[in-house]
């Protein structure tokens, strides 16, 4: 009889369990599928005249033909790597780049949308909670362009890999390998993040000398066989960019071209000086923020007896989080998106540290490494403040588990619990508004009422003022009637002239290259078949043809023309 009844009860927890689990996916899809509704009526909205074609038209030349680190010599085209076979596979089913831009915003919200659902498995041993985090991951994304970028890319394979590496209650050896291909995948979309592959092998080997010493078994994570493992799955991605890049080049042909691509003149500073400025803006812009976590964390040590009770920490410091969150979240007018992030992370150092059971895979395995991601996101551009503050994404969304954990540790403080509540939906609600609301490089939403019916931007909604600018642009390259014979170069900020049409780059970037740039006649002396046919300024008028920049062309029998939006200097064989 008492072992029917504990047998029931036993199954009474299961049924219990299950559908708790079954109610957590419920609501997770319902949020996912939402959102990701909403936002697929959001891509139709803004024409981005630079960054988010930048990823297109980039990836697009070497669709064409060119050699990855030969021809193209900006120093973040590693990314395209990644998304060169979706854009093949698009390709297959068209035989233009017409609506590109939508296809690579749908592809976008794709890739967030499957990272989510990862998060979210891997991380079931934290319960319902594991929601938030992988939502948060989903509604945010840098300057709200919804492109598949090196930011973006970045930000999605380092939340997978430490998601991987700190979530599971038990890590098996494909998960070693996931870690190697996600760890890969960031590395080619920022170079810098192979430091954090370095560190963990490093932390690796350690911990296996230690453990020798004190005869110790080391948690999996930190078994050097498992790190091999790692190394595995990098390595295979590794070979397949091997692959590619000498199959249309040699090595001597890229180490002539490694010069100028490391030449970036838009970044090049000190180690010291990136160094110090990174916790300069950090201080510039959360100055109270930074200073109340600092005089918490001092106060917590100095009060060795612990006559203060935990909940006060959180609490003092999650009030001083709100006025960021909404500041930022509604009130700020540039790029607040990005600059929402950071606050979340303060509260969860606090929430770790006042923790009773702290959760050292968390914090060490995430919260950390994600920490000092934000500073090599910040060593790998020249946004300063933009970037970090879109990179800090990874440790707030952990920083939600965190928190909730503390909160959970003082149950009876119903003040702290509905403050953390509080937080969490201004942080959601400030975050959707911002995906929906704020537009980067165009106007704001209720402004953008013109339909774009052709070329790469079909579909696409923008001013009266962009939509003029479009056609005019558009009907100029018809009347230039460029066929794949040519040879096309854009001066000024319109990389979307590029995907336009069928002619072969020959720029040593689609980036935003202006006449003043020094490494175009350096790339024409090296790539001499690169030489343009066409050269078209846009938005420029005949004040270009008294610069040097005119000259070196003109003295080369190129010949001048006024079209509606720019100048045109050509050179076609008749």
């Amino acid at each position: 009889m008492i072992e029917n009844q504990r047998l029931c009860q036993v199954n009474g927890q299961m049924v219990k369990n299950k559908r708790l689990f079954t109610t957590e996916c419920w609501i997770f899809a319902g949020a996912l599928l939402l959102l990701f509704s909403v936002f697929v009526w959001r891509q139709f909205y803004g024409f981005n005249k630079n960054d988010e074609i930048f990823y297109i038209s980039t990836v697009y030349r070497f669709f064409q033909g060119d050699a990855m680190l030969i021809d193209e010599w900006n120093n973040v085209q590693l990314f395209a790597f990644i998304t060169y076979p979706l854009y093949c596979l698009v390709r297959l089913f068209s035989n233009s780049n017409e609506g590109i831009v939508f296809i690579f915003r749908i592809a976008y919200l794709v890739f967030q949308f499957l990272v989510s659902v990862y998060c979210f498995c891997r991380m079931k041993r934290f319960g319902w909670i594991r929601i938030l985090p992988a939502l948060y991951y989903f509604i945010t994304t840098p300057y709200n362009i919804n492109s598949l970028s090196y930011n973006t890319l970045a930000f999605g394979f380092v939340l997978l890999s430490l998601v991987t590496v700190s979530c599971p209650d038990k890590l098996k050896f494909y998960d070693f390998l996931l870690v190697g291909i996600f760890s890969a995948g960031a590395v080619l979309a920022n170079p810098y993040t192979i430091l954090l592959f370095v560190i963990y092998g490093v932390v690796c080997i350690t911990a296996f000398f230690y453990g020798l010493r004190k005869r110790k078994d080391m948690p999996s994570v930190l078994h050097i066989k498992n790190y091999f493992l790692v190394c595995l799955g990098a390595f295979i991605i590794f070979i397949l960019f091997i692959l590619f890049i000498f199959s249309r080049g040699n090595l001597e042909e890229i180490l002539e071209c490694i010069p100028y691509i490391v030449m970036d003149t838009e970044r090049q500073k000190s180690f010291w000086e990136k160094l110090m400025k990174y916790f300069i803006r950090i201080h510039r812009y959360y100055r109270i923020l930074v200073y109340s976590t600092a005089a918490i964390l001092l106060l917590w040590m100095l009060d060795r007896k612990k006559k203060i009770i935990s909940s006060v920490y959180l609490f003092f410091i999650c009030t001083v989080t709100v006025p960021y969150i909404i500041y930022y979240g509604f009130f700020w007018e540039m790029v607040g998106i990005n600059y929402m992030l950071i606050p979340l992370a303060f509260s969860g150092l606090v929430a770790y540290v006042i923790s009773k059971e702290r959760d050292k895979r968390l914090f060490y395995g995430w919260y950390l490494p994600g920490l000092f991601y934000t500073l090599l996101a910040h060593f790998a551009t020249n946004t300063g403040i933009l970037t970090v503050s879109a990179s800090y994404m990874i440790v707030s969304s952990v920083s939600i588990i965190l928190i909730w954990k503390a909160v959970m540790d003082q149950k009876n403080v119903r003040q702290l619990f509905f403050l953390v509540v509080f937080i969490f939906a201004v942080q959601f609600t400030a975050g959707v508004y911002q995906r929906i609301w704020y537009v980067w490089g165009d106007d704001h939403l209720p402004s953008l009422t013109q339909k774009l019916t052709e070329g790469p931007l079909r579909g696409i909604y923008t001013t009266k003022e962009n939509e003029r600018f479009y056609q005019d642009v558009c009907m100029d390259m018809k009347e230039l009637s460029l066929t794949s014979e040519d040879r096309l170069f854009i001066v000024g900020i319109s990389p979307w002239m590029y995907l336009n049409t069928e002619a072969e780059c020959a720029a040593y970037s689609t980036w935003e290259t202006l006449e003043t740039d020094p490494l175009i006649p350096v790339y024409y002396e090296i790539r001499k078949e690169k030489l343009p046919t066409v050269i078209y300024c846009c938005e420029y008028d005949e004040s270009i043809l008294e610069t040097e920049f005119a000259d070196y062309f003109i003295d080369r029998e190129y010949r001048p023309v006024s079209m509606r939006r720019g100048i045109v200097l050509l050179r076609r064989e008749s």
